[in-house]
Parts: C-alpha cells; structure tokens; sequence
C-alpha cells in the first residue's frame, strides 16, 4: 500500500542557516508561512530520509538584489522566519542526490513569492519526484528460458565511461524477483541484459536505448524472452506515470531444439508476438482548482470538487480522516465514543457499506452508497464538509489530511492524501 509523507510547518528568523546579505536592505518586513509536501506515488520501499521532509534542504533567494539563504535541515528551523519586502524564490529538495540508486527518490519543488512590509505571507511548496524510477518485470517466458541473468542500467553517457559505476545499478535474478526498484537522475538511459540459456547454458545478451526521459517517469522495463527461428529477447517499456509505451525487439540467441517443442505453435518458444502492456485501466484523480493537489488553506468557501475516474467501476470508497479535531467529531457523530486522536489513528469512513457514516456525509452533499458503487466516473465534492472544520479551534498550521482510498472491481487501489491546514 501507498504510503505518503506529509508535513507542514510556519518558518520564521534565521538560525542554522547560511545567509548571504546584500549592502542594505528593504525597507519593511513581513511573515513567511511555509507548507511543505512531499507528494506522489513513488514512496513504497524508499529511504525514510530522502522522503522526510523534515530532511530536506531549503534554499530562500532574493533575486532583486543576490541575498539568499540555505537551510541545511528543514526539521532544524525555527517557527518565525522574518523577510525583508520584496520578491523571492524558495525551493526543497531532498538531502540525498546520487545520480543512479535503489530506493533513493529524489524530491524537489520550488515556488515564487512575494513578502509585504507587516503582511503574513502564506506559501504551499509541493514536492514531486524530480528523478526517475526504473522498475524490472520479467516475464514467465523469459524467467523459463533464462536459468540466470543480470540486469544492468546506467544514465551514463557510454558503457566505458570511467565513472560509469556512479550512474549504474545492477540487478541479479534475485532482486529482480523481489522487485528491487532504481532511481535515475534524468538522463537517456541505457540498459543491459546477460544471461544464460537453460537449455543448454548458453550466452545471451540484449541492449536497449532510452531516449525519451523526463522527471517523474516511471520506466517499467517488461524482460522477455522468445525462441524463433533467429531468436531474441524482447524488451518493452511502459511509462505510466507520462503514459508512453515503447517496445523494443532485439535480437538474442540461435534456436536450441528442445524435447517435446516446436519452433512456432502455441508451445513455449514458439514464435508468436508478446504484447507490450496496454494503457493502465487503474483509476485516476484530478483537481481542477487545485491539479497538483497542494495543501490548501481553510476558508469559508472552497472549491474542492474532486473527479474520479473508475474504467473499472469502483467497488470500495475509503475516506480516512487525520484531524486533531474532525476524526474525534465524526466519530461522535456516528455513536463510536470509544474513539480516542490520535491514539487511535485516521478515523475511516466508508462511504458505500456503513449506513451511518452515509446519513451524516449526505446530508452535507457528499457523494455515497448508489452515488458511488458501480460507477465509471464520480464528482467527489466535499466543498461543503473541509470548511465545517473552522468552526472548531485548532492552532494555525494545523493540518486535516483527508485519504481517499478508491477500489474498483479489479481490485485496483487508487489511494490519495489531500491537505488543508488552518490559517
């Protein structure tokens, strides 16, 4: 299961950080307030650290006249930050960097804003993968045909390059077995595949090029193998996060007559095509008023309409609610007294199977039950339920993460944290 990282804090005063000041300066200060996410759907097996925002490097320029300031550690700052009036430039980024590693995303987001003498100024900064992940999937012709093999991927600019080891990984039989994922800095990629035959031992080999790359690609090489009367190994590729397939056939090893086979036919080894993965049919999100689904301010009115795209149909609607002030409410709401936030987590809210969860969520316009199951297409609309959360103290900063957790009837899990934050 998806699991996201999300943190927000108020900056303010400079400590622990490097600033560089210009000979004078504006003239007025204001407040910063800054929210940090880090969003997305590459956090399944990462290194804590380099999905922790807490980790993350902060760099504040202001461009009007060179001043800037570098904050090592985001978990180290204090809560005041101070600026001068003026227009600047913020971005975060992880602490780890390498251009080639497993389980190291890399996450960066920057945003422009401007500070007002005696004004607070509020900035949501959302951080999404700013590298690329490469996933192995081989498939069961291909493990049947290979007794053993490596898998070597580099953004090198060449196979002989000196410091190539730095852009490479290596996978073994084993850790393609078990999933291993990679990650890349964006650069054309090459990939590599030796095995050998288990027929008879033999050397096999196969190279693809990449060159169509960009940040927050997911490259998911598709290893087969089949036995014609040339021989090759076929290698897909299948972005889904850019939605773009490519499928590659190269050329691998002889025909090896086997005991109870024939070339071509429907046995193993024959010659018939493999098909590359067809489009994702898994369901989707999207936020018109808000597409990259920053965390947002609490207001009195809100524009949070939410669409659900099901090919699948859904069968299951999660909603999952970590608040320090709405979980305990809702589940006063619905006779659950026993619930203690946070000791007791996110209170979950299904939508289509407890009817008393439905009742309270209707009456404020939010879609349930028949509105939800079996359909293709949803407008999720909670506009009318996140503002109900001011009426409620809570210190400003707060957070309110609401989990939408949608299955349709394949079993295919959607799952998307959405954030508000009390001003």
């Amino acid at each position: 299961m998806k699991r996201t990282i999300i943190y927000s804090v108020m900056l303010a005063a400079a400590v622990v950080c490097g600033c560089r000041k210009p000979a004078s300066e504006p003239v007025g200060k204001g407040v910063l307030e800054l929210n940090i996410s880090s969003n997305g759907s590459y956090q399944i097996k990462t290194r804590a650290t380099n999905s922790d925002v807490n980790e993350f490097v902060i760099d504040i320029t202001r461009p009007s006249d060179g001043w800037s300031c570098n904050y090592p550690r985001f978990g180290s700052m204090p809560l005041q930050l101070d600026l001068g009036s003026g227009d600047y430039t913020i971005t975060a980024t992880s602490p780890y960097t390498l251009p080639a590693a497993f389980d190291q995303p890399v996450y960066s987001g920057s945003a422009n804003f401007t500070i007002k003498a005696g004004e607070t100024t509020a900035v949501g900064l959302v951080c999404t993968l700013a590298n690329m992940k490469v996933s192995l999937v081989p498939s069961e012709n291909f493990k049947k045909e290979l007794s053993d093999y490596t898998v070597t991927v580099t953004n090198s600019s060449s196979w002989t390059a000196s410091d190539v080891a730095d852009f490479s990984l290596v996978w073994d039989k084993e850790a393609v077995d078990s999933g291993k994922e990679g990650y890349f800095s964006v650069a054309p990629l090459m990939v590599k595949v030796d095995g050998y035959r288990a027929v008879d031992n033999s050397e096999c080999h196969a190279e693809l090029a990449v060159s169509q790359v960009a940040a927050r690609d997911h490259h998911v090489i598709t290893l087969d193998a089949r036995v014609t009367g040339q021989g090759t190994i076929s290698i897909s590729i299948d972005d889904s996060v850019n939605e773009r397939d490519q499928s590659v056939y190269v050329d691998g090893w002889a025909e090896v007559p086997v005991d109870g086979g024939e070339p071509g036919g429907d046995e193993p080894g024959g010659d018939d095509p493999i098909d590359p993965p067809g489009p994702s049919t898994a369901p989707t999100m999207s936020w018109e008023a808000n597409p990259e689904f920053a965390p947002t301010p609490i207001a009195s009115e809100m524009d949070v309409n939410i669409l659900i795209n099901a090919p699948e149909k859904i069968k299951g609607f999660i909603v999952s609610v970590d608040s320090p002030v709405l979980s305990s409410v809702i589940a006063q709401m619905v006779g659950n007294m026993s619930y203690k936030y946070p000791d007791d987590g996110p209170y979950d809210m299904d939508l289509i199977n407890d009817t008393t969860i439905m009742g309270v969520l209707g009456n404020v316009g939010v879609p349930v039950g028949e509105q939800l199951v079996g359909k293709e297409s949803v407008l999720f609309s909670i506009s009318t339920l996140v503002p109900l959360i001011s009426m409620y103290p809570s210190e400003s900063g707060t957070q309110h993460v609401f989990t939408l957790k949608v299955t349709d009837e394949k079993d295919q899990v959607l799952e998307k944290p959405i954030v508000f934050y009390t001003l």
